[in-house]
């Protein structure tokens, strides 16, 4: 029996944490992680907006997870105090799949500007739709690299999983045709560079957190940020301790990468762990040296 348990706070909007177990010889294999956030997503549509908003936003208030040990610090509480001490007025969010975290940051009181990047076709309807009652929050169908082209992207069978990488062994170990791809698509990418100005166009004085949740390719954004990333006053980014995918950066790698960019670390929060408690991976919350001084 393998186990796999999913703690983001963002991962679905109930934001609680539920073991994800799969027999290793199962013919349908589905987390149940995963499968409750699908679920919720269905169900949410007939249940009134009203009554939606409370839950979440309790559900963040108290710590965005259910099960948690007391004392712990949690993602939202970390990120409320950043933004708050910051000044944030402008979170650019990539990776942003069918727009769980432009919820989680209204559930934790941020208010100000959120640009949304998600380039899979069924995700981004789902998030300019989410997106168009927020006057504030604005959804682009775009990738961010590298470099700008257009480049086919990997859609798993359980959307979170889809990379411009291919999936590594120990992925499908773990999650079997979940983590498998059911299509490819050919999407847009650009350089953050490329299109920061348009972005933070809007926000008078804007002060800038970064997200990254891109399976895998959160360095590609960095080195497509140029001399931009100086405008970075924070950032959070995936990082793989188990690689899900071939050619992903080992995590160590990735910090070090931002620490020789000026960023210090403020909070590690794990993802996801393995049957035996091992972490596969964490976010990382970063801090620029001179913005906490």
């Amino acid at each position: 029996m393998r186990t796999a348990t999913l703690s983001r706070a963002y991962s679905s909007s109930m934001g609680t944490d539920v073991a994800v177990t799969r027999p290793a010889n199962a013919i349908d294999p589905m987390p149940k992680r995963a499968l409750m956030a699908e679920l919720y997503e269905t169900a949410s549509r007939w249940t009134p907006a009203r009554l939606k908003d409370l839950v979440r936003k309790g559900a963040t208030l108290v710590g965005c997870g259910i099960g948690r040990l007391p004392g712990f610090e949690v993602l939202g509480t970390h990120l409320a105090m950043l933004f708050a001490r910051l000044k944030i007025n402008c979170v650019l969010d990539v990776g942003a799949h069918v727009g769980q975290y432009g919820r989680f940051l209204r559930n934790i009181g941020y208010s100000g500007h959120i640009v949304s990047f998600e380039p899979i076709r069924a995700n981004f309807a789902v998030l300019e739709e989410r997106s168009a009652k927020d006057e504030k929050w604005i959804a682009r169908r775009l990738a961010l690299g590298n470099d700008d082209r257009m480049v086919p992207i990997n859609v798993a069978h359980i959307t979170t999983f889809s990379s411009f990488l291919p999936r590594s062994g120990y992925s499908e170990n773990q999650f079997g045709e979940l983590s498998g791809t059911s299509r490819t698509e050919m999407v847009e990418m650009h350089r953050l560079d490329s299109v920061f100005e348009e972005c933070i166009g809007p926000v008078k004085d804007p002060r800038v957190f970064l997200k990254l949740d891109t399976q895998g390719y959160d360095l590609k954004i960095l080195e497509g940020c140029g001399r931009r990333l100086e405008q970075v006053l924070a950032l959070q980014s995936e990082l793989a301790v188990k690689p899900l995918y071939e050619g992903m950066t080992q995590y160590l790698d990735a910090m070090s990468y931002m620490n020789e960019r000026g960023f210090e670390l403020t909070g590690l929060f794990p993802v996801l762990r393995d049957e035996h408690l091992r972490i596969m991976e964490l976010d990382s919350v970063m801090i620029r040296t001179r913005a906490s001084s």
